[in-house]
């Protein structure tokens, strides 16, 4: 119990859940791999491996809302602007492990959308339902997938990639719509957590201003679609621009600074970090990105994720990790295994040895995220144990190094009181 609560997002109570504030929080910082965070007034890069669906039709919200794990209101709510433009949600396989994580969009897109047809965009990893030669697919195309669960409702579904590009765009000056993130966390017994969000955070002028700041007074205003990234602090806005676009007065990167920003904000993303029907949503931090709705019912997969959330317990996390080689080796491939093993000395006793095994996914240089065990994490930052990946037949290892991100909120014991 004392371990977990120390470790905060995973910390067990008493209180089935409860609530802190981010000014009861204490935070650890991620180190310093600085180049990418460096003061840059405003950057864009293109977001890669994503492609896009558009639903339109007038039970699009309704047909929507019996696949997702979040709760999305009609494409022309209000309630939009106090999302952030968008949602971030999950795709579940009838046993409750993810098969796409997505992004909605609300907002009419006339290249994109049938006319006088409200609806939405939803943004995903294609690659999900791509296979090797000699193998199957995990998980059908999200077009079929959603096309065999349209039956009767008055709904469309076309893919929409080929009319719109898809950019990350953040800088020192952008707006304070962009900064805002969760005002406070909802904390399970089983480890879970969720943010909790302001709801008059955002307001049409803050939504105007945000759009201005991305594109400019360019012509191309009425048709961009764009949302905050809330999944973590610093990840700016996602924004659909018509083919051959790009946001206005901006430094381009490329799709690599994206995937680095999102492993140093340990923020998984796609295939190579949710692997199809294999990961748990909070496993894969997705309710601490605020990608679950645990009050929402009524979905596939629903029913064993609202009962991990009241009665499990959350055993592994996503970390973003640094590895480290004395020796000139091989790169460590995608979905290697992390071995844990004991720094402790020999002793008379016996003690048991580390369960289990983590694993690694995507990477860019020598930063990387790691699904890794809580106990492996607990042991390795107290120095009790060290991860490595074996990096070949020679037996040579890369260590691990995991870290905590700095935004991730800390349970203190005296929070254990439900509120």
């Amino acid at each position: 119990m004392q371990r977990l609560a120390r470790l905060g997002s995973y910390g067990a109570a008493k209180s089935n859940n409860y609530v802190t504030t981010n000014r009861q929080v204490n935070w650890r910082s991620l180190s310093s791999q600085a180049p990418i965070e460096q003061d840059v007034r405003r950057r864009c890069t293109p977001i890669p491996n994503r492609a896009l669906l558009s639903v339109t039709g007038p039970q699009a919200s309704t047909f929507l809302n019996g696949q997702i794990t979040t709760q999305i209101p009609p494409p022309d709510s209000p309630e939009w602007l106090t999302k952030g433009g968008g949602i971030y949600s999950a795709i579940l396989g009838p046993q409750g492990r993810v098969m796409y994580d997505i992004f909605i969009y609300p907002l009419k897109i006339p290249n994109a959308m049938p006319s006088n047809q409200s609806g939405y965009i939803i943004e995903y990893d294609p690659r999900v339902s791509e296979t090797s030669e000699g193998e199957e697919a995990k998980a059908p195309s999200l077009l079929s997938l959603l096309k065999r669960y349209i039956l009767r409702s008055k709904v469309r579904i076309s893919d929409v990639s080929s009319h719109l590009d898809l950019w990350s765009v953040w800088g020192s000056d952008q707006p304070d719509l962009f900064k805002r993130h969760a005002s406070s966390w909802r904390w399970a017994r089983s480890g879970a957590v969720e943010p909790i969000y302001q709801k008059d955070a955002v307001t049409a002028h803050d939504a105007v201003e945000g759009l201005n700041w991305l594109v400019g007074s360019s012509g191309i205003q009425d048709e961009a679609v764009w949302m905050v990234d809330r999944r973590a602090p610093g990840l700016g806005a996602r924004v659909l621009l018509p083919k051959g676009e790009k946001p206005a007065g901006n430094e381009v990167g490329t799709s690599d600074e994206y995937t680095l920003r999102r492993i140093l904000h340990g923020v998984p993303e796609g295939r190579d970090d949710i692997p199809p029907l294999e990961a748990f949503p909070m496993d894969s931090n997705m309710d601490m990105m605020g990608g679950v709705d645990f009050r929402k019912g009524c979905y596939v997969g629903q029913e064993l994720t609202v009962r991990t959330y009241h009665t499990g317990v959350i055993r592994k996390r996503i970390f973003p990790v640094r590895l480290q080689s004395k020796e000139n080796i091989p790169s460590p491939p995608l979905h290697a295994s992390i071995v844990a093993s004991s720094n402790q000395p020999p002793s008379d006793s016996p003690r048991p040895r580390p369960r289990g095994t983590g694993k690694l996914l995507s990477s860019i240089g020598n930063s990387a995220l790691a699904l890794l065990r809580l106990e492996h994490f607990e042991g390795a930052e107290r120095g009790l144990l060290t991860l490595g990946v074996n990096a070949g037949n020679n037996n040579s290892q890369w260590s691990v190094v995991p870290k905590r991100p700095d935004w991730w909120p800390i349970q203190l014991p005296e929070e254990a009181e439900p509120q």
